[in-house]
């Protein structure tokens, strides 16, 4: 499970289990998160890359990896 993070100076999220839905953007009002902020972390409160396509998560290593040769074919469950 990936739980959302919010930098410092951000509100809250609503629930401890909430996450941005698609298309999601911060408040421009709000601060810019430092540099190397990790938007996402496990239940142990590690840093985690986050969910596929979720604001915030890395997902450009996953998507060159996919494109890298066109006869792999992806497949998620």
């Amino acid at each position: 499970m990936h739980l959302f993070n919010p930098p410092p100076d951000w509100p809250e999220p609503p629930s401890a289990t909430w996450r941005p839905p698609v298309g999601w953007e911060p408040d421009p009002t709000w601060p810019d998160a430092p540099a190397g902020w990790g938007f996402w972390t496990n239940r142990s409160g590690r840093r985690s890359i986050g969910p596929i396509g979720a604001y915030g998560a890395v997902d450009a290593g996953r998507l060159e990896l996919a494109t890298a040769d066109p006869a792999l074919l992806l497949m998620h469950s």
